[in-house]
């Protein structure tokens, strides 16, 4: 199987073309790839590692632009993939400069990681937003982190990723972080509460899923992914991509207007991808 990753924030969208013509084998097609945004990282990571738990071996085809190929790199794309990987292409090698304050490279994420994970998020956000949301967006975020660590669980884990934008160019801060869990996907969890068995497809679960209080434990739980877009309450903006077998969600909040759009992408992904922007104002 090919998958042409190619654009800007290819992964965020409906349609990746994939080729299913490689047999036994992933390729990850980023020649023609010019922006890669957290999922795109994270989701690399991801697939590789679930294709060899398949049995595939997987090749990376590295981007034809310098900056985007060295991108890859500096962000641990290659070093994720898994042991005998190909890498086809050149892979322009800078010296690292350390940035923990702003950037989180791809980052395997299990039960044991995950403080490390959430002590990295928080520096981050804490450094770039504003004060008005920082500790809102930190909130939503690790709404994200306990779902990919308690229901997305699997024997590979997760993968995050995280970076943030300093507003230079638009005036406004903001952050991106994602997190793709290779577990059960969001159908299967929330059916294992009875209240959710008539759910009929990935792309319902995920409108339930985004309801106030909707698990998929019988436990009482707060608001749970709805409480991703508290950040409008004091201003801000959030974007939502979520995305769990064939389903994909993509909501826009301001304040209090958001805007949903769910649909059923052309293939499938195995768990749960999910990215999450945040700015203010």
């Amino acid at each position: 199987m090919r998958i042409e990753i190619v654009g800007r924030r290819p992964l965020l969208r409906r349609v990746t073309p994939v080729h299913r013509d490689h047999g036994g084998e992933l390729v990850l097609d980023t020649h023609g790839l010019l922006f890669a945004s957290p999922l795109d990282l994270a989701a690399m990571a991801a697939l590789a590692n679930t294709a060899e738990a398949q049995g595939a071996s997987t090749t990376i085809i590295t981007p034809d632009n310098p900056s985007t190929s060295s991108y890859l790199e500096r962000m641990d794309v290659l070093a994720r993939l898994p042991k005998g990987s190909r890498v086809q292409g050149s892979v322009p090698r800078q010296r690292r400069a350390p940035r923990a304050d702003a950037l989180l490279e791809v980052l395997p994420v299990s039960a044991a990681s995950e403080q490390e994970l959430v002590d990295r998020i928080g520096l981050i956000a804490f450094t770039h937003l504003d004060p008005a949301i920082r500790g809102l967006a930190f909130q939503s975020i690790g709404e994200l982190i306990d779902n990919a660590v308690s229901h997305g669980t699997s024997e590979l884990g997760a993968f995050a990723a995280a970076q943030v934008y300093t507003g230079a160019t638009t005036g406004r801060r903001g952050m991106e972080f994602a997190i793709c869990d290779t577990g059960i996907g969001i159908l299967e969890h929330l059916r294992s509460n009875p209240e959710n068995r008539d759910i009929q497809d990935e792309r319902e679960a995920l409108e339930r899923a985004l309801r106030p209080g909707v698990t998929g434990t019988q436990d009482k739980r707060g608001n749970g992914l709805a409480d991703l877009f508290n950040v409008t309450e004091a201003g801000g903006y959030a974007r939502l991509v979520l995305r769990s077998g064939n389903g994909l969600a993509s909501i826009v909040a301001r304040q209090h207007d958001q805007r949903r759009h769910y649909v059923t992408a052309a293939d499938r992904i195995t768990g749960t991808w999910a990215w999450l922007r945040v700015r203010y104002p």
